[in-house]
C-alpha cells in the first residue's frame, strides 16, 4: 500500500531549469480490452504532440524523449497486467536530469492527463490526499471490535479483538424450584457480570483505537454497528478521538462474513462516509477563508490576493478550485509568483527576468505544498468562483504579523530589499 506521507512536499521541491519534468496520470481501470486500448492510444498520441512541440535540438530534448518512451514501456506492462494488477490509478513523475523516476499506483482513479512542465503537476494527486484521509473504522460488538485502519482508499492494518463474555446457557446456575427469590439474585449477579465484561472489552478495543489514533493524529474515526453499541463505545474514547468521528453507520447484513465484516464492504462504507465528511470540509473551508477575507481577518480571496500571499509565505491553506484555469509568471531570480504575464515584462519584486507558467494553478499548489501549507482542492462552486476560484487562509495578515501593517517595499523570496 502506498503511503504519501511527505511525498506531496518532497515532489513539491521538484524543480528543472532544462528538462521538464513529466507527469502522467492514468484511470487504469481495466472494465474490458477497449477501455487498455484507449489509454494506449492516449499516451502515444500524447507523447507524440509532446515531443513535436520541442525542437529536436533544444535543450533537455533527449532526455524528456527516453523518459517519455520509458513511461510508455512501464503503461504498456500495466497494459499487460504484468504488475500493478489490482490498482485504479497510476500518477507517475519522471525527469532524467533530476534523476526522479516515481511511479504511484492507488486503488483510485485520475483523469487521465501527460504533462511536460518545469515543476510536477501535483493538483490531482493533492485532490486525492485530500479527498481520501487516513480513517480508523471500528465495528464495536459485545465480545470486542472488529478495527480496521483505511488509508488512500486501501486497508492497511485489519485486527479482531476478542475477551470473554460469559454465555447464559452455559454459565446460568439453576437454584431449584423452591427458590425462586435465590434464581433471581443470580441472574441478576449474571447480568451485571455479563455487563462488566463487556465494558471491559469495549474499553481495551477503544484503547487500541486511541494507539492507532495517535501513530496518525489526522485520521477520521468510522463507527459501525448499533446505535446503542456505538455510543457505548463511543464513550469509551478520549475526547480527542471522539472529536474525529465523522460517521455513525448502522451494520449492513452485506458485512457478515464467517470471519468477521467484510473488507470490500469495510472499504465501500468507508468511502462514503469520507466523501460525505469532504464535502462538508470543503463547504466549510470555503466559506471560512472567504468570511475572513471579507471582514479584513486571516483570508484573502482572488488570484492576486493569494499570489501576494504565497509570495510572502503568509498561506496556511490554499483553497482551490479542481478546474481552476489561469496563466500567469515565475521570477528566474527570486522565483517569485504572478498573474497576466502579457502585462509584466520584469519582476516587480527584484527585476528579473520573467517566463511564462501556462498551468498558474498548479504553481499554486507547487507553492503551498513546498511552504508546507495545507492544500484544498474543491469541487467547482458558485460561492469560491465569484473570486476566480482561489482563496486562502493565512497564517498571519500581513508579512510583518501585524494587521493592517505593510511593507514599503514589495517582498518575496529571495528578492534584494533596498
Amino acid at each position: 500500500m502506498i503511503e504519501l506521507d511527505g511525498t506531496l512536499s518532497d515532489l513539491a521541491r521538484l524543480e528543472s531549469s532544462g528538462e521538464p519534468i513529466v507527469s502522467l496520470y492514468l484511470d487504469t481501470r481495466w472494465r474490458d480490452e477497449q477501455q487498455r486500448e484507449k489509454v494506449r492510444l492516449f499516451v502515444h498520441e500524447r507523447i507524440r504532440q509532446t515531443l513535436g512541440h520541442y525542437l529536436p535540438d533544444a535543450q533537455g530534448h533527449a532526455g524528456l524523449e527516453r523518459m517519455l518512451r520509458r513511461a510508455q514501456d512501464y503503461v504498456a506492462g500495466l497494459l499487460g497486467q504484468a504488475y500493478e494488477a489490482d490498482k485504479n490509478g497510476l500518477a507517475l513523475f519522471a525527469c532524467e536530469s533530476l534523476g526522479v523516476w516515481r511511479p504511484l499506483a492507488f486503488k483510485r482513479s485520475f483523469r487521465n492527463a501527460l504533462e511536460t512542465d518545469r515543476i510536477p503537476h501535483l493538483m490531482q494527486l493533492a485532490h486525492l490526499v485530500d479527498e481520501f484521509c487516513p480513517a480508523i473504522v471500528a465495528l464495536p460488538r459485545p465480545e470486542g471490535a472488529d478495527l480496521f485502519q483505511v488509508s488512500l482508499g486501501e486497508l492497511a492494518i485489519q485486527e479482531k479483538l476478542r475477551g470473554f463474555v460469559p454465555h447464559r446457557d452455559r454459565d446460568e446456575w439453576n437454584p431449584g424450584a423452591a427458590m425462586h427469590g435465590r434464581f433471581y439474585e443470580r441472574t441478576k449477579k449474571d447480568q451485571r457480570r455479563q455487563e462488566s465484561y463487556v465494558q471491559k472489552n469495549l474499553r481495551a478495543s477503544a484503547a487500541e483505537v486511541e494507539a492507532l489514533f495517535d501513530k496518525r493524529p489526522e485520521s477520521v474515526v468510522v463507527l459501525v454497528g448499533t446505535s446503542e453499541g456505538n455510543a457505548l463505545f463511543e464513550r469509551e474514547l478520549p475526547e480527542r478521538v471522539r472529536q474525529r468521528v465523522i460517521a455513525r453507520i448502522p451494520r449492513p447484513r452485506g458485512w457478515e462474513s464467517a470471519d468477521g465484516a467484510r473488507r470490500d464492504g469495510v472499504l465501500e462504507g468507508t468511502a462514503a462516509a469520507i466523501a460525505e465528511h469532504e464535502r462538508t470540509q470543503e463547504e466549510a473551508a470555503v466559506t471560512h477563508a472567504v468570511g475572513q477575507a471579507l471582514r479584513g481577518g486571516l483570508g484573502v480571496v482572488g488570484p492576486g490576493d493569494v499570489i501576494e500571499a504565497l509570495n510572502q509565505g503568509r498561506v496556511h491553506k490554499l483553497v482551490i478550485e479542481d478546474d481552476f484555469d489561469r496563466t500567469g509568471w515565475q521570477c528566474d531570480n527570486c522565483h517569485a509568483l504572478g498573474e497576466n504575464a502579457e502585462s509584466q515584462e520584469l519582476c516587480p519584486y527584484c527585476g528579473g527576468d520573467l517566463k511564462a507558467v501556462t498551468v498558474l494553478g498548479e504553481a499554486l499548489v507547487a507553492r503551498a505544498l513546498r511552504e508546507d501549507a495545507e492544500v484544498e482542492v474543491v469541487q467547482h462552486g458558485n460561492k469560491l468562483h465569484s473570486y476566480r476560484g482561489v482563496a486562502a487562509l493565512l497564517r498571519q495578515t500581513t508579512a510583518t504579523g501585524l494587521r493592517g501593517a505593510n511593507h514599503s517595499w514589495p517582498s518575496a523570496p529571495g528578492a534584494n530589499q533596498p
